[in-house]
C-alpha cells in the first residue's frame, strides 16, 4: 500500500512565489539551452504537475539533449517561443537564472520581455551559486544546498500540495539521479535521499531511471566515447585528466554533442585524479568551446570555472572559453591556470 510522502525540506519557498503558481493559468517553462538530465527532468516534472492542475503550459526547449532523456518529453506541450512569448501570465526559468542561458535568442527574448506593457512575473528555480556580482531577483527560489533543481521543484510542489502523475515523479527522480551521479556524489545529502524516497513512495520509478541512464545507448555514443578516451591525457603528476571532443570526432562517428553527457566522469574515475576535464568543440569558433570540470575531494572546480566567466558547483562546473577558437587552445588556456587549483585540492 502506497504511503503519503513526507515533505523533504522545511517550508522555505516564499509565499509570494506559491501564490503566483496558485493564480497562474498560462505558464511558460524555460530550462537552459542544451538541457541536461536535471534541467529536462525538473522541467518535465513541473509541466506534468501544472497540467494535472488544469493549467495551460508551454515547455520551451532550445538546443539538443541526450537520446536517453527523450522519454521525458512524451506527451508534453513543446513550443519554440523565439524572441517573442506566447500569451502567458507566468514565466519560469529552471536550472538557470538568466535568459542568456537559453542559448541563441535568449537576450532578444529578455529584451522583448522588458518591453511588454504588462510583463508577466518571472520565477527562477535554480540550485547554482550566484557570482559575487549577482543578486537574487524578486521571485527567485535559489538553494545551493540542494542536490539538483529537481529536488527544489519537488520540495516546492509539496508545499503547494501538488503531486505530479507517475511520469512527472519519475522525471524528478531522473533530475536528481543525473546531478548526483545516481546518488553517489557528495551532493547526495540526507535531504536529497529523503526527497528521492518520497518520489518513489508516491509512484516514481527508479528502475526506469536506471534503465534510461545505463542501457539502450546509441552506437554512435560508444564510438565517440572510444575516440574521447584516445584523447585522454594526464597532467600535473596524474592529478588532472583531460579529454577532447573535436568536430572531426563528431563527423567520424555521426554523433552529436548531446552524446557526450557524463563523458567527463570517465576522467574522474581514474586513480589519483583530482580534477577531470572534458573540452567540447563543435567547430563553431570562438566563445563556443565548452569546458566541463569535475573535481574530487576539496578541488574547487567552480573557482577555476569563474576565472573564465563560468560557474556551477564546487565539484561540477563549466564555462565557454572566451579566448579559444578550438579545443587545443582551450586546453592550453586551462593548463596555464589549473595547477594551483589541483594542488590546493590535494592539501
Amino acid at each position: 500500500m502506497m504511503t503519503d510522502p513526507v515533505v523533504a525540506r522545511p517550508a522555505t519557498v516564499p509565499s509570494t512565489i506559491l501564490d503566483l503558481f496558485r493564480r497562474a493559468e498560462r505558464v511558460l517553462v524555460f530550462p537552459h539551452h542544451n538541457p541536461d538530465g536535471d534541467a529536462l527532468g525538473s522541467a518535465a516534472g513541473l509541466v506534468h504537475a501544472l497540467t494535472a492542475q488544469g493549467r495551460t503550459v508551454g515547455l520551451h526547449l532550445r538546443g539538443s539533449w541526450a537520446d536517453h532523456l527523450g522519454f521525458l518529453l512524451k506527451g508534453l506541450p513543446l513550443i519554440d517561443a523565439g524572441a517573442e512569448f506566447p500569451d502567458a501570465d507566468l514565466l519560469v526559468l529552471l536550472d538557470c537564472h538568466s535568459f542568456d542561458r537559453l542559448g541563441p535568442g535568449g537576450r532578444a527574448a529578455a529584451a522583448h520581455l522588458a518591453k511588454l506593457p504588462s510583463r508577466p512575473p518571472l520565477v527562477v528555480i535554480d540550485h547554482h551559486l550566484l557570482t559575487e556580482e549577482e543578486a537574487p531577483g524578486e521571485h527567485w527560489l535559489m538553494d545551493s544546498r540542494a542536490s539538483s533543481t529537481g529536488e527544489l521543484v519537488w520540495s516546492f510542489l509539496r508545499e503547494l500540495g501538488w503531486t505530479p502523475p507517475t511520469e512527472g515523479l519519475t522525471a524528478l527522480l531522473m533530475a536528481m539521479a543525473s546531478d548526483t551521479g545516481f546518488f553517489s556524489q557528495t551532493n547526495t545529502t540526507p535531504e536529497a535521499l529523503r526527497a528521492a524516497a518520497d518520489l518513489v513512495a508516491a509512484g516514481g520509478s527508479l528502475e526506469e531511471v536506471n534503465r534510461r541512464l545505463r542501457q539502450g545507448q546509441p552506437f554512435r555514443r560508444l564510438k565517440l566515447m572510444g575516440l574521447a578516451l584516445d584523447s585522454l591525457e594526464l597532467h600535473f603528476g596524474g592529478a588532472l585528466a583531460t579529454m577532447l571532443i573535436t568536430p572531426d570526432m563528431l563527423k567520424r562517428t555521426g554523433a552529436v554533442m548531446a552524446d557526450t553527457e557524463d563523458f567527463v566522469e570517465l576522467g574522474r574515475s581514474l586513480a589519483g585524479v583530482r580534477l577531470a576535464v572534458l573540452i567540447k568543440d563543435a567547430g563553431q569558433g570562438p566563445n563556443t568551446i565548452r569546458v566541463s570540470l569535475r573535481g574530487v575531494g576539496r578541488v574547487d572546480a567552480q573557482g577555476l570555472a569563474r576565472l573564465f566567466g563560468g560557474g556551477g558547483h564546487r565539484q561540477a562546473s563549466a564555462y565557454n572559453d572566451p579566448a579559444a577558437g578550438n579545443a587545443a587552445e582551450a586546453l592550453a588556456n586551462l593548463l596555464a591556470r589549473a595547477e594551483k587549483f589541483v594542488q590546493a585540492g590535494g592539501e
